[in-house]
């Protein structure tokens, strides 16, 4: 099968699953197109997609699930017919009902799902836990699971009809953790507030509002001088809870 335009449609507030995908779509071609759902900028309305285009769909699992601002916003878009390779990042936890989740809205929303994957990356919040990956073990096996795709693609198509999971999915269970920030420091470039996937940052004073918080970090890592941040105590309660989880390499997950 002949692949007309290749699409990488993500959300990816610590840049880690636009990494990925990137990675990914750079073996099929170089000339794609980043859609980028992170943004509440984006128009959905200029998303216009064919039966002969791909699309990877990407995003990092929050609590074993799709993230909510995510489902909103792909909920707008009509895959008409489209092949898709749906791929979850996860910080070496686990992504337990994330993949599942991206492949039933992809088919609800029209998409054809050709492959799918779960892959290995450094934590967002705990950088130690996955530290590194993808690492180079982790790219020669997206490479050679490319490579299968590319061979799929030259024969009969041949889509997934189920990925691993549970349904009804998991209960989301998301532990608060708004980022403050050191106002001596701050510089007021409103990047944080301008670049914050729900707008939950007050574009005047730079304070999050923790009931709206997604916990995503998009503030922490766009910060040009570091000064946003989570409470320590936060932090090392986390790292306690997650070690005995997220200490053990895990693997990657692929699905064709």
């Amino acid at each position: 099968m002949d692949i007309d335009k290749v699409y990488n449609l993500f959300f990816s507030p610590t840049d880690t699953t636009k990494f990925v995908l990137q990675f990914l779509s750079e073996q099929i071609s170089p000339n794609y197109k980043n859609i980028n759902l992170t943004s509440r900028n984006t128009n959905l309305d200029d998303v216009s997609l064919a039966e002969n285009d791909l699309v990877f769909l990407g995003v990092p699992s929050y609590a074993g699930r799709v993230p909510i601002t995510f489902k909103e916003r792909f909920s707008k878009i009509k895959g008409n017919n489209a092949l898709a390779i749906v791929v979850v990042t996860y910080g070496n936890r686990a992504q337990e009902d994330t993949l599942i989740e991206l492949f039933d809205m992809a088919k609800e929303q029209g998409f054809r799902i050709l492959a799918g994957s779960a892959v290995v990356t450094e934590h967002s919040i705990i950088h130690d836990f996955g530290k590194g990956r993808p690492d180079r073990k982790d790219k020669s096996e997206l490479i050679s699971f490319m490579q299968k795709v590319k061979n799929k693609l030259q024969e009969d198509v041949l889509l997934v009809d189920e990925i691993p999971g549970n349904r009804p999915y998991k209960e989301v269970k998301l532990a608060p953790m708004a980022p403050d920030f050191v106002k001596e420091n701050c510089v007021a470039c409103g990047k944080c507030a301008s670049e914050c996937p729900t707008g939950t940052i007050d574009s005047k004073t730079y304070k999050c509002n923790s009931e709206k918080c997604i916990s995503c970090l998009r503030c922490v890592k766009v910060c040009p001088i570091n000064c946003r941040f989570v409470d320590n105590r936060v932090l090392e309660n986390l790292r306690v809870h997650l070690t005995r989880l997220c200490s053990e390499r895990k693997d990657n997950q692929f699905y064709l």
